[in-house]
């Protein structure tokens, strides 16, 4: 378990969360910001884990990340897309 493995999906629904803000913007806003900062929560937990040695932890978090980017599982840039 790896903080760069979080990193990857991090980055990634970040940036999907971005393109969903500005395609919704201004009515989008509090949505983006709401999912924004339980997707960074995420990534935070995630980090934790593997700091502390708790692989299952960073396991399970890293899941819920899996998890949050399913609505964008035919995006060209899916993080299971690149490590493929």
């Amino acid at each position: 378990m790896s903080l760069q493995t979080a990193a990857r999906w991090w980055a990634f629904i970040d940036d999907r969360l971005d393109e969903r803000m500005r395609a919704q913007y201004p009515e989008g806003l509090d949505a983006y910001q709401a999912d924004w900062r339980a997707a960074h929560s995420l990534v935070q937990d995630h980090a934790h884990g593997v700091a502390c040695g708790d692989d299952d932890q960073a396991a399970h978090v890293l899941l819920r990340l899996r998890e949050v980017a399913a609505d964008w599982d035919g995006h060209p840039d899916h993080p299971d897309r690149a490590a493929a």
